[in-house]
């Protein structure tokens, strides 16, 4: 009983931060997700780093 009360609040406890990260929606390891042009024209929502690797230019 005490072990399934501890996973219970521990449960409770992580629930905070996983929701505010899920929650978000507008960043990622790799960034902040922006628009981003490509050089072919193109304009697709990706992190701010795979736009610099695709030498794309980005705004907020």
């Amino acid at each position: 009983m005490k072990k399934l009360l501890g996973l219970c609040a521990g449960a409770l406890l992580m629930m905070p931060f996983t929701l505010q990260a899920e929650g978000s929606g507008s960043s990622s390891p790799a960034g902040p997700f922006v628009e981003c042009q490509l050089q072919n024209g193109n304009i697709e929502f990706m992190p701010a780093m795979f736009c610099e690797i695709k030498k794309g230019k980005y705004h907020y």
